[in-house]
């Protein structure tokens, strides 16, 4: 239906914003100016995300008389630092990356009344995994309640492309948590898929 397409960011500068990413850099740079006019301490972008992320656990650490350096945030990984506290870690789970992944939060079995909803999100799934390698096998679990979206990609790399870039993405009102599965693990859930070699076409 056109509320499922309308509610996907398939690319960006579309209605649906990407994440936080923009907001996170506003509200930080404003934190540097009020530091700054207060003559406090400045901080960078990479002190901010552990500042963040020892508020966030709770858990500040023992003072010390002199402030360890913080250390080095690679820039690039800055976006997925923030989404990981905002929308839960994309690799929270046991799993090391692997090209199997699955998708949660894609949809309630119990709400949708188009006949042709589960081919919608296959067809916008599979479009938008396929910007980064396309995959070989998806599985829509139509009846699980926690609306998972089964995927296999072309390797590894993209896989993990796929799940940093639908982590913390909303659709559909709900925002979707990504996590891997092992080869093994999706092999015997869905038996054959070792083999299968071919990119899905939308």
């Amino acid at each position: 239906s056109s509320g499922i397409n309308a509610e996907w960011p398939l690319r960006p500068g579309g209605e649906v914003t990407e994440k936080m990413d923009h907001s996170m850099n506003n509200m930080g740079s404003q934190l540097d100016d009020e530091d700054t006019d207060r003559g406090g301490i400045e901080m960078n972008a990479n002190a901010r995300v552990q500042l963040m992320a020892k508020l966030a656990s709770g858990n500040p650490g023992p003072r010390s008389k002199k402030a360890a350096a913080p250390e080095p945030v690679n820039e690039t990984d800055l976006g997925q630092k923030v989404r990981e506290m905002f929308g839960g870690a994309a690799t929270g789970n046991q799993h090391p990356p692997s090209e199997c992944f699955v998708l949660r939060n894609m949809f309630d079995p119990h709400t949708e009344t188009d006949p042709y909803w589960s081919e919608e999100i296959r067809s916008d799934v599979i479009g938008e995994c396929g910007s980064f390698g396309g995959v070989v096998h998806i599985h829509i679990d139509k009846r699980d309640p926690n609306g998972c979206v089964y995927l296999k990609a072309t390797s590894t790399t993209v896989a993990t492309a796929c799940v940093n870039s639908l982590q913390g993405r909303w659709f559909s009102g709900k925002m979707i948590k990504a996590s891997y599965m092992s080869n093994s693990e999706y092999g015997r859930k869905f038996e054959g898929t070792e083999y299968l070699r071919e990119v899905l076409d939308r």
